[in-house]
C-alpha cells in the first residue's frame, strides 16, 4: 500500500537503511519547507511485493494471515495479485528449502495457512464464473494454485 518509506518506517521493523540500500531501496532527498529529508523507495514494485510476501513467513508471524490474504484477493483493481502469487509461491516446499538456508527455518504453520486458503479460494471461486469479475478472480486463484507447486492440492482442487 505504501511506496515511499522514511527512517521511522524502517526502524519500526528493526531495519537499518544501509542493510537494504545496495539493491533493494533507492535513497531520495525530499524537500519539505526548506528541510531536506531522506526517504526510500523500491526501484521496482515487484521487489516490494516479494518482500511483503516474504514478511508473511518471517517472525513475528502474522496472526491475521487469512484475513490479509482474503482482503488482498477481494480487491478488484488487481493491486495485490503479484503479492498473492508470491505468497503462494513461497508456500511451496522447494521455496521453503531454498530460503531456509539464508533466512533460517520458516514456519510450517504459515505454509499450511496459505495452502488452506488457496484450497478454500479454489472451491469458492469455482462456482463464481457467471460474470467477468468472477472469471478473473478464478483465473487469479488458478495462478496461486500453480505458484504453490503443490500437486496434491492441485489434484484435490481440480
Amino acid at each position: 500500500k505504501k511506496i515511499v518509506f522514511t527512517d521511522g518506517d524502517l526502524a519500526k521493523y528493526n531495519l537499518q537503511p544501509s542493510q537494504f540500500l545496495s539493491g533493494f531501496l533507492t535513497e531520495l532527498l525530499e524537500r519539505d519547507h526548506s528541510v531536506q529529508n531522506v526517504v526510500y523507495t523500491f526501484p521496482h514494485l515487484t521487489i516490494q511485493e516479494f518482500l511483503a510476501a516474504l514478511a508473511q513467513f518471517l517472525p513475528p508471524y502474522s496472526e491475521h494471515l487469512w484475513r490479509v490474504l482474503t482482503e488482498s484477493h477481494s480487491t478488484t483493481d488487481g493491486r495485490f495479485e503479484i503479492f498473492l502469487r508470491f505468497v503462494a509461491g513461497l508456500s511451496s516446499s522447494l521455496s521453503t528449502r531454498c530460503l531456509n538456508e539464508f533466512l533460517g527455518p520458516m514456519t510450517h504453520d504459515t505454509t499450511c495457512q496459505v495452502i488452506d486458503w488457496v484450497k478454500e479460494e479454489v472451491k469458492r471461486q469455482a462456482g463464481n464464473t457467471e460474470c467477468d469479475a468472477g472469471k478473473r478472480s478464478l483465473l487469479n486463484t488458478m495462478h496461486y494454485l500453480f505458484e504453490s507447486h503443490n500437486s496434491g492440492l492441485a489434484q484435490n482442487a481440480l
